[in-house]
């Protein structure tokens, strides 16, 4: 099983609109996890990542928490902040969600969690342009690139100081 991850605001959807198209069986979270959801707060889903741990299916799994599944490759996207911020004001969010989120971005924490899960087997893909992205997704997952590099997105913080 591959997992996409990353911030919400990163630019998953559209990533896997696009390997959906191009004949990826993808799932979302919502579809996989419904066993493990542990109640609600403020509107939201709360999810038992131990719960989620337990999970496996065939194909992609694409969530910002399909890091907690048992991946056996992990490909985190990343995005820069302002495009984070970006997406998530078109979306609604209230400020303090998307500042979190942006914070959450820039210190790399679903990346950080993900290697901590499944260390070695995390890719991290900046994600800039949907096709390139799509791109190097697909080498990643036909094996075709082994570059594991972390991405720093921390100094991008400075633009809201």
């Amino acid at each position: 099983m591959i997992c996409i991850t990353g911030t919400p605001g990163t630019g998953k959807s559209s990533l896997i609109a696009l390997l959906r198209s191009r004949g990826y069986e993808v799932h979302e979270m919502i579809d996989i996890a419904n066993d493990c959801v542990d109640g609600t707060e403020e509107n939201e889903k709360l999810i038992d990542t131990d719960c989620l741990g337990r999970l496996r299916v065939d194909g992609i799994v694409a969530s910002h928490l399909s890091h907690y599944l048992k991946c056996d490759l992990v490909i985190v996207l990343r995005s820069h902040l302002h495009d984070v911020e970006d997406r998530l004001s078109k979306r609604g969010y209230a400020k303090k969600k998307i500042m979190d989120n942006v914070e959450a971005e820039a210190i790399d924490l679903i990346g950080a969690e993900a290697e901590e899960l499944h260390p070695g087997r995390v890719f991290e893909v900046l994600n800039e342009n949907i096709d390139d992205t799509v791109a190097i997704v697909e080498n990643i997952i036909k094996g075709k690139l082994e570059d594991k590099d972390k991405i720093d997105l921390l100094m991008e913080m400075m633009d809201w100081f």
